[in-house]
């Protein structure tokens, strides 16, 4: 009966000290005003809890006669600090450990928006780059070649109708990256006949794998604008994917020449933007190399697992 009636009253005392604690503003008291505040209180509440429990003890007659009332109420108390103290601080450290965590998950859902806006600011300066260089392409085919302009501007019109349905999408499998890079190829068809020719290989492993929207489009875009400048026609593109275990290898060549590759846009936009892209979607699980391997320029990716979603 007595360790029931103290540890029922013990119970509510520390719940009042709960309330007083909540209030504190720290996580964990680091002050030592806060110190000595929390010992105060526990020895205000051991006390309550010895004298309570004496006074029932009296009232039963259920101690002996070895020790006076003052110490018996000395011991109880004594022990009973210890309790609390060890109450109080334990309290505070999973409150501290508590703000700690949410806190962490605070910063990482910070960082989280803060990557999702940055992947699409950079998702969306592709864009313009594309759309820029494409419309010099019609406006210079419309004088010596109308109907390879118009047929330019349809194919464009169908890449820039996906563009817009996937604007939101900050991956995709590579299949369909693959078709999107394929109606792009359309374009430049359109606009150089046979002068150029391209070729799109990809296993069926590879298509599954998800792969950051429109990220072969920049690799693309730049053997058109730099490569084939230092290459006579016909002008040829080809690209291929497989997978190795867990890693995809995506190999985009053209046949031209690596100087001056990055230059432009200061300097190379496109490039600079895959290579940030595939930092937050792949940090320290992908390749990315640009080299000259006789007579063609070759871009490798190696990306191992699945992407980030962020």
């Amino acid at each position: 009966m007595i360790t029931v009636g103290a540890d029922t009253l013990g119970f509510f005392l520390t719940c009042a000290l709960r309330h007083f604690y909540r209030k504190t503003a720290l996580p964990f008291p680091r002050d030592i005003r806060i110190i000595l505040k929390v010992a105060l209180l526990s020895v205000v509440a051991a006390i309550i809890q010895a004298e309570c429990v004496q006074a029932f003890v009296d009232f039963m007659h259920w101690h002996g006669v070895s020790r006076s009332h003052g110490e018996r109420l000395l011991l109880f108390s004594a022990g009973h600090l210890i309790l609390y103290l060890a109450w109080s601080f334990g309290y505070f450290w999973i409150k501290a450990e508590r703000h700690a965590r949410q806190k962490s998950q605070h910063a990482a859902l910070a960082r989280t928006d803060a990557q999702k806006s940055e992947l699409q600011l950079l998702r969306f300066q592709l864009d313009p780059h594309f759309l820029f260089n494409t419309l010099n392409g019609i406006a210079s085919e419309i004088p010596i070649n109308p109907a390879a302009a118009v047929q330019m501007v349809g194919e464009l019109s169908s890449y820039l109708r996906y563009s817009l349905d996937h604007r939101s999408h900050l991956l995709t499998s590579l299949a369909v990256e693959l078709d999107t890079t394929n109606a792009y190829l359309k374009i430049q068809v359109a606009r150089f006949g046979d002068r150029f020719e391209s070729s799109i290989a990809a296993t069926p492993a590879a298509r599954e794998f998800m792969v950051p929207s429109f990220l072969l489009q920049p690799l693309v875009e730049n053997a058109f604008k730099h490569g084939f400048n230092h290459a006579p026609p016909p002008w040829n593109l080809q690209i291929a994917a497989e997978v190795h275990g867990e890693q995809l290898k995506i190999e985009i060549r053209n046949n031209g020449n690596l100087v001056n590759y990055e230059d432009g846009d200061g300097p190379g936009i496109g490039l600079e933007v895959i290579r940030r892209r595939l930092e937050i979607h792949y940090s320290g699980r992908h390749s990315f190399q640009i080299q000259q391997s006789q007579g063609w320029v070759v871009a490798t990716l190696e990306l191992e697992g699945i992407p980030c979603s962020v």
